[in-house]
């Protein structure tokens, strides 16, 4: 009698899914500790349903000073450990970028920018308040031939009474990335319903799960969504793909 069910298991939406955000990689910020946690991750990934992960550790001056070269270092290892399991997924790796002044200069210096594919470039800012420099490193990403995809924009409470701020970010070409926890109240109620309004208004472009813990993912098996939501989340989820094929591509060219 599935007629009379009003909400999906998000889950269920995950099968052979992408993940293009989330913190698997081991020992270089505040997820996975060491490659015992990561392996530990990727088993669920796989138990969910997940059969791609792209890798984004933060890149952070002030906590996190990753490069590309420990980035792609974590990568290799965490690649070497999955050819000794039994887990079936792909990996490869990118960075989630804080939108500080450091990172202004590196959109200049294309060797140390890993893009998620297609030159897409993950980014973030603080909790507490914009960016200051958020137009200009914007601007100066897309000069210089980046699509910059901004993690999670459901969480930056400045924007919950700001709304409009989003509708004006996609019109300069930013891409928004849902994170699957906020399709509950892991993160209050206040994010929940921006995320939500984002996705019933079409603003979302990819999804993540920003995983850091085991517990994140216990989580987001548990999420349930509304039926009249299915469908464009299931389209948001399928965009992933995209990019991880363009990612594979670019990888087997370099």
């Amino acid at each position: 009698m599935n007629i009379f069910k009003r909400k999906t298991l998000l889950k269920d939406l995950l099968v052979g899914a992408t993940d293009i955000h989330n913190h698997v990689l081991p020992g270089i910020d505040d997820g996975a500790q060491d490659l015992e946690q990561s392996i530990s991750l990727l088993t669920k990934y796989e138990e969910i349903g997940f059969k791609r992960v792209i890798g984004t550790p933060h890149t952070m001056s002030d906590y996190y000073p990753n490069t590309a070269d420990t980035i792609n270092n974590a990568c290799d290892k965490l690649k070497e450990a999955l050819k000794n399991s039994n887990i079936n997924i792909e990996l490869t790796c990118s960075s989630e970028y804080m939108i500080d002044y450091d990172f202004e200069e590196k959109t200049d210096k294309p060797s140390e920018l890993i893009p998620l594919a297609d030159n897409h470039i993950l980014v973030e800012m603080s909790y507490l308040r914009s960016s200051d420099n958020f137009d200009k490193t914007i601007y100066k990403l897309q000069l210089n031939g980046y699509t910059p995809v901004l993690a999670h924009p459901e969480r930056y409470g400045y924007y919950h009474d700001s709304y409009e701020a989003f509708p004006i970010m996609k019109s300069k070409g930013v891409k928004l990335q849902l994170n699957a926890l906020s399709l509950s109240d892991y993160y209050g109620d206040k994010i929940n319903k921006t995320a939500i309004r984002l996705l019933q208004d079409g603003m979302y472009d990819y999804f993540g799960t920003d995983t850091h813990k085991l517990r994140h993912l216990n989580h987001l098996e548990k999420i349930k969504i509304k039926n009249k939501h299915a469908e464009t989340l299931k389209q948001i989820i399928d965009h992933n793909e995209h990019l991880f094929d363009a990612k594979k591509k670019y990888e087997a060219v370099v």
